[in-house]
């Protein structure tokens, strides 16, 4: 919306709702998330989740707890990664390889 401030840093979905997270703020939108995400008109980004979806300069790190990955967005936020997707992102250099993640 044009309240909204600031670059979008994540979108998450929740049921037919998408809220949009930002540096200060989020917003709940009706909008399916590969809709939102088609939205973000090419900014480089990546789907972590089936209900998230992370832009590339908002990660400021990864977690990793055995198997389970979390991204820790600039804002403190964190966002699941998908079990099947890590080796996915750690190919697409959005994750560090397994050995590295911390």
């Amino acid at each position: 919306s044009r309240g909204f401030d600031g670059d979008i840093l994540a979108l998450e979905s929740e049921d037919h709702y998408v809220r949009v997270h930002g540096a200060r703020q989020s917003e709940l939108i009706l909008l399916r998330l590969r809709d939102a995400i088609q939205e973000m008109d090419g900014r480089p980004g990546a789907q972590t989740h089936r209900s998230w979806w992370v832009a590339r300069d908002a990660v400021a790190g990864v977690i990793a707890n055995g198997r389970n990955r979390e991204i820790r967005l600039v804002n403190g936020m964190k966002v699941p990664v998908a079990r099947d997707s890590v080796f996915r992102l750690e190919q697409a250099g959005f994750l560090p390889a397994s050995q590295s993640a911390a």
